[in-house]
C-alpha cells in the first residue's frame, strides 16, 4: 500500500473578501486626494498678520514705494528639481538667506512666486509665513495654485505677497488653463490681487506667476488681467513671473497669431514697463536663469499715472530667478 497522500488545495482568497481589500487599498490611496480636491477652492486664498499686530498706516519715505517680486523656486535653490533642494538644514538656510535678502531690499511689498505652503519635497514648511516672521513683514496673503495629495505626499504652492502696510481686500484672479484636466486633477496658474493701506490712501496690486508652457495661455491670461484692471477705478500694479518676454527682447515667443503676451499689456495702455524698448537690454538687467543670466520674464508693471523712481534687478543664485525691485512714486486715489 502507497501512504496516502493529503492534496493540498491552493489558497483562494473569498471573491467577496478580496473585492473588499482591494476597496480598502483604493480608499486609502484615493480618498485624501480626493478631499484635497474637494477642499482646495476653500483653501485657494487666506489672508494673514502676525499675532498682536495692531494697523498702522506707515507713512512712505518721500511718496515712494518700493515693491518687489522674486520668484523663489520653491526654496529649492538653483537645483533643476524641486526634490533636490537639499537636506532640511541646507533649505532652512537658504530661507533665511532669502529672507534677509528680503530685509535688505528695504520693499515696501513683495510678491513672490513658487511659495510652498504644505509641500512634501520642502518639508512641508509654510514658505510664505516663514519668510513672513524672518523678514519683518506683518502682513502677508497666501494664495495656491496647485493643491492636491497622494497618501502622505502633499502639492501646495503657489503665490505670496509679503507686506509692511495693512491689507485691507484680497481677491483670487482667474486665468485660463492649460488644460482642463490638469486644472480637476491637480489646480492651475492664477493671481491674487491684494488691496493695501499705505499711509493714509489705497495702493491695489495683482501678483501672479503666468503659464510657463504656451504664449498663447500667456496672451489669454494678459488680455484677463487687462480686462479687470479696466473695470476698475483705481490704478493696479502688475508684479512677477510672467514667463514672457517682448519680442525685441532674447528669447521671445509669440503665439499661433504672432502675439505676445508683454505686447498685449503693452497695448492696453493702461500700464508702463520698468523695463523699456528704448536702449538694448543689458545683461545686468536679464532675470532668467540666475546662474547664467539670458532672458527677461520677471517683470513690474507699474499704471501709467504712476513715476519710476528706480529699478534693479537683484543679483543672487538663491533661486534660478533674480530679483525685481522699483522704487515708485504712485499716484494714489481714496
Amino acid at each position: 500500500m502507497h501512504p496516502t497522500r493529503l492534496m493540498m488545495k491552493p489558497f483562494s482568497f473569498p471573491r467577496k473578501r478580496r473585492h473588499y481589500v482591494i476597496g480598502i487599498l483604493l480608499g486609502v490611496i484615493f480618498l485624501p486626494y480626493w478631499e484635497s480636491r474637494v477642499g482646495s477652492s476653500f483653501r485657494c486664498i487666506s489672508q494673514h498678520a502676525l499675532e498682536h499686530t495692531t494697523p498702522t498706516h506707515l507713512p512712505i519715505d518721500n511718496g515712494k514705494v518700493r515693491l518687489a517680486t522674486y520668484n523663489i523656486a520653491h526654496g529649492r535653490g538653483t537645483a533643476n528639481s524641486n526634490w533636490r533642494g537639499g537636506d532640511p538644514v541646507e533649505r532652512t538656510t537658504r530661507l533665511d538667506q532669502i529672507a534677509e535678502l528680503l530685509r535688505s531690499s528695504n520693499a515696501d511689498v513683495v510678491v513672490l512666486n513658487e511659495v510652498d505652503f504644505d509641500t512634501s519635497w520642502s518639508g512641508c514648511v509654510n514658505q510664505a509665513e516663514y519668510l513672513a516672521k524672518a523678514a519683518g513683514f506683518p502682513y502677508w496673503v497666501e494664495q495656491r495654485n496647485i493643491d492636491f495629495r497622494v497618501l502622505l505626499w502633499k502639492f501646495r504652492f503657489g503665490n505670496a505677497i509679503l507686506s509692511k502696510h495693512p491689507v485691507e481686500k484680497v481677491q483670487v484672479v482667474d486665468l485660463p488653463e492649460y488644460t482642463p484636466w490638469e486644472t480637476w486633477l491637480a489646480g492651475k496658474k492664477r493671481g491674487v490681487m491684494c488691496q493695501l493701506r499705505v499711509g493714509e490712501r489705497t495702493l491695489r496690486l495683482i501678483g501672479t506667476h503666468l503659464e510657463a508652457r504656451s504664449e498663447s495661455v500667456r496672451v489669454r491670461s494678459a488680455r484677463n488681467m487687462i480686462q479687470q484692471v479696466a473695470a476698475g477705478d483705481v490704478p493696479v500694479f502688475v508684479l512677477g513671473d510672467l514667463n514672457s518676454t517682448p519680442p525685441n527682447f532674447p528669447y521671445s515667443a509669440s503665439d499661433e497669431h504672432g502675439h505676445n503676451a508683454i505686447s498685449i499689456m503693452d497695448a492696453a495702455g493702461l500700464w508702463q514697463r520698468t523695463l523699456q524698448d528704448d536702449t538694448p537690454v543689458a545683461e545686468h538687467q536679464l532675470t532668467f536663469p540666475s546662474m547664467k543670466r539670458r532672458s527677461v520674464i520677471d517683470w513690474i508693471f507699474i499704471p501709467q499715472e504712476a513715476r519710476l523712481v528706480n529699478y534693479e534687478v537683484v543679483d543672487s543664485l538663491l533661486s534660478d530667478h533674480c530679483p525685481v525691485v522699483a522704487d515708485i512714486m504712485p499716484r494714489f486715489r481714496g
